[in-house]
């Protein structure tokens, strides 16, 4: 089995570009009161027992046909702030930049930089799909600052157009807004479940990142009987790719 040289590859972020620990939402809004008009409202834990509520509330969000659905962190942040009384007179881009910049740890997965720069270097296009609460424009900011060299042309998030991977929509979405076919694109990301099988279904080649696999390189099948590359460390797709390349 080979795949043929795509002309984009789009990422998952989560566990694929970034490994974000665990999430903290007292820290985002302890970091989200600093900015505010009138701090003494309210407490970083109080503004966090609401995200808890919210969350709690949403929990399951689907759409009429079953596809799951993700609540955007603009309308957390605001529900939570707006509750507390809290005044924040920052573009709700930016409340989402500095709660995510807060709200936890932040690494960036071995091999990306390189990997990235490898697919500059050889014209293949880059964009990313994710599910994630941050707006597009949000998370493009947060992807810049980890990744100077990232050259990504668009940011799809599940907060954007509220449908999760692996709905094949949110894929569909992106290969036509990139005016590519699905068999021109290839999707990354860790998850077999949303990653691998959603990004079969809407037709694209997918690779899995699976670190705790012994082998750098092998092949698989997906839950639609389709083969898929697995690789232990995206320094193993950059060769890869290079190898198709020549």
């Amino acid at each position: 089995m080979s795949y043929k040289k795509p002309k984009m590859i789009l990422f998952d972020v989560g566990g694929t570009l970034f490994d974000d620990g665990k999430c903290n939402p007292t820290q985002g809004f302890e970091a989200l009161l600093q900015r505010a008009e009138n701090p003494d409202v309210t407490t970083a834990e109080k503004l966090a027992s609401h995200w808890d509520e919210f969350l709690a509330e949403t929990e399951g969000f689907k759409s009429k046909s079953g596809v799951a659905l993700d609540v955007p962190l603009s309308a957390v942040v605001k529900y939570a702030t707006m509750k507390e009384g809290l005044k924040i007179n920052l573009p709700v881009i930016e409340q989402e930049e500095i709660f995510d910049w807060f709200n936890s740890t932040r690494t960036v997965i071995d091999g990306v930089p390189e990997l990235l720069e490898a697919l500059k270097n050889l014209n293949i296009r880059t964009a990313v799909i994710s599910n994630n609460m941050m707006s597009g424009e949000s998370l493009a900011l947060a992807l810049k600052h980890w990744i100077p060299s990232s050259n990504f042309e668009f940011i799809l998030t599940s907060a954007d157009i509220l449908f999760c991977k692996p709905c094949k929509d949110i894929f569909e979405c992106a290969v036509n807004f990139a005016g590519l076919s699905v068999e021109e694109c290839w999707y990354c990301g860790d998850g077999k479940i949303p990653d691998v099988d959603g990004g079969s279904n809407a037709g694209l080649s997918t690779v899995l990142l699976k670190v705790t696999e012994l082998k750098p390189f092998s092949w698989e099948i997906n839950s639609n009987n389709k083969e898929y590359l697995v690789i232990n460390n995206w320094n193993n797709l950059t060769e890869y790719i290079k190898e198709l390349s020549n």
